[in-house]
């Protein structure tokens, strides 16, 4: 029995007939992976053959909990979606924090596990009882926060909602899923709810998880609040957000600008997070259990859009739907960002794609009657608001732009060399080539062309005693790295709490009356990464795809610190990775 930290059950939810069945969570289950993205990735990976369309019924949407989830440990309001990518076809696991997370966890439920397709428009209810399903006619069709808005009246009481909009609706392969003002935003989990004619999630309940061990819990809390007190890391975040490192990774010219065809931005300092506190911050914003709150409620103050917010935009947004872009304008960023949340779009694919579809313009590959008139000019904000809406919508260029880089590009000849994804999942906002190890984190990540499931090599920056221009040494920071975000997302912490991997341990033991070291924790993080690896090979991936778009590869950068620098020695990189998860030289782990 189950301890503490788990429910010990799970929902499955068959969309075709409108039914589901409880499930108990089995203990060695929990014990091989933990939870979140471990669980989930075991799940998906058992309950659905390889090579599915992510878009057909027969793809499954699991979401789940971890053992420290509902807890009062720092940074433990996270969940995480997991599903096959209709971005990539690899594995998806994408996190949200908020208050869903908790919301979900107070249903006495582990985790949902949904099947099928439903044939009417649906949404469903998830409670201490179980699961109902509703009629979703009159919120099709709604923008995010509307439908949020018309369930909670609907259902009354503390009920969290997290639910796709119009872009998930139109099957918009970037489509992400929002609850309030937090998105799982990556691989496109909002398409297959759309898919599924599942147009939201609806979670009640006041079943919290026991904790096993409540006095030695405390203690751990109490540690891991402490070191926080000493982090100077947590100020910054607390002051600027997320957006406080575009300063940082402009002045070290990886900051990717209009399409990655440069590291540095002229207007960086108008969009980074010092500016936008000064200009445009109401107020902090801390998900539940979270004492940073690095999310900023940002407002346009003038102009036509005067009263307009956004929470945020955080980095990654601010970055792609500005900088990659050219738009040197807060304001229009804040409108970028608040468009794609209503409307349901991952905003660093969303201006991954925008800033391939200039790119396409300015070198005479899309012409005016493929973009029907529109002229895609860097810089040009209305035009990025309006291709927002089109692309959500399927509209005129908006329906080749809905299939993100990949696949235009394969439309497009010429443009492979500056299609800006790995595997199909277009590129975060971190240039590789002004710090090496970017590129290994970028091609070995599971889903694709993402930083943080694959290593967050950028740390790199901030050890003065490395060497960011080398392949020397990155394979081992990568893969440490890259189980350090697996312990995160598998025990559901936010890894922007800074909550030191050491005392994860402590935190789940007492949470679950477990007794991992931390190099088990280790140990059932290479696991779960090899299972993984090894969902990708069953779809056909291999050590071919684990490469970078070739403009990082071949292009050196024109100007900044890194000027001259492109990625060399990822195949050397990609040695050195593969032998230290004891894999073969393919990248295939062993049986």
């Amino acid at each position: 029995m189950f301890k503490g930290g788990y429910h010990g059950r799970y929902a499955v939810v068959d969309l075709t007939h409108k039914s589901f069945r409880m499930e108990q969570l089995p203990e060695n289950l929990a014990a091989d992976y933990l939870g979140g993205r471990g669980i989930g990735t075991k799940l998906l990976y058992d309950l659905q053959p390889g090579k599915v369309d992510p878009l057909s019924p027969e793809n499954n949407l699991i979401i789940f909990t971890g053992p420290l989830n509902g807890t009062n440990a720092p940074g433990t309001s996270r969940i995480t979606f997991i599903t096959k990518s209709p971005s990539s076809n690899t594995i998806n696991t994408t996190s949200m924090g908020g208050s869903f997370p908790n919301g979900f966890k107070r249903t006495g439920f582990d985790g949902l596990v949904i099947t099928g397709k439903s044939q009417e428009r649906v949404w469903i209810h998830l409670t201490p009882d179980g699961v109902s399903f509703h009629n979703a006619d009159d919120v099709w069709g709604l923008k995010t926060s509307d439908t949020d808005k018309a369930i909670k009246e609907k259902l009354g009481g503390k009920c969290r909602v997290a639910c796709t909009g119009p872009a998930g609706e139109n099957l918009v392969r970037f489509a992400a899923i929002v609850s309030e003002t937090r998105t799982a935003g990556r691989g496109g989990a909002g398409a297959v709810m759309g898919s599924k004619n599942l147009k939201a999630i609806a979670v009640s309940g006041d079943e919290r998880p026991q904790i096993a061990d409540k006095q030695a819990f405390e203690e751990a809390v109490k540690k891991v609040r402490a070191d926080q007190e000493e982090n100077p890391s947590l100020v910054g975040m607390q002051m600027n957000g997320t957006a406080g490192l575009i300063s940082v990774v402009n002045a070290m010219g990886g900051l990717p600008t209009r399409n990655f065809q440069t590291g540095t931005f002229e207007a960086a300092e108008e969009i980074a997070g010092s500016a936008i506190t000064e200009h445009n911050r109401i107020k902090n914003f801390a998900c539940q259990s979270c004492p940073v709150g690095c999310g900023l409620i940002a407002e346009v103050k003038s102009g036509p859009r005067a009263g307009l917010t956004t929470e945020g935009p955080e980095y990654e947004s601010a970055v792609m739907l500005g900088s990659n872009i050219g738009i040197g304008d807060r304001d229009i960023i804040i409108a970028e960002n608040c468009l794609c949340d209503e409307l349901g779009l991952d905003t660093i694919s969303t201006g991954n794609v925008i800033g391939f579809a200039m790119e396409c313009y300015e070198k005479g590959l899309f012409t005016d009657k493929d973009t029907g008139g529109l002229a895609l000019k860097w810089g040009d904000g209305e035009l990025a608001l309006k291709l927002i809406e089109m692309i959500a919508k399927k509209e005129g260029i908006g329906r080749r732009l809905a299939e993100g880089v990949a696949r235009l590009a394969k439309e497009i000849p010429g443009s492979e060399t500056f299609a800006m994804h790995v595997k199909g999942l277009e590129l975060a906002a971190y240039d590789p080539r002004a710090v090496f190890g970017q590129g290994l984190s970028y091609a070995t990540a599971p889903r694709g062309g993402e930083h943080g499931r694959g290593g967050y090599m950028i740390v790199e920056f901030f050890m003065p005693e490395v060497d960011l221009y080398t392949h020397e040494g990155k394979a081992e920071r990568a893969a440490m790295l890259a189980e350090n975000a697996t312990i995160f997302d598998s025990a559901s912490l936010c890894s922007f709490n800074f909550v030191p991997v050491a005392l994860v341990p402590e935190l789940i033991n007492a949470a679950a009356g477990t007794g991992f070291t931390l190099d088990d924790l280790r140990t059932i993080m290479r696991r779960i990464i090899a299972l993984e690896r090894t969902f990708n090979n069953r779809e056909g991936f291999s050590r071919k795809d684990d490469t970078l778009p070739p403009r990082l590869l071949n292009e050196p950068l024109p100007e900044g610190m890194a000027e001259g620098k492109k990625v060399e020695g990822l195949d050397l990189m990609l040695d050195d990775y593969f032998a230290i998860r004891g894999w073969s030289k393919e990248g295939v782990p062993p049986a």
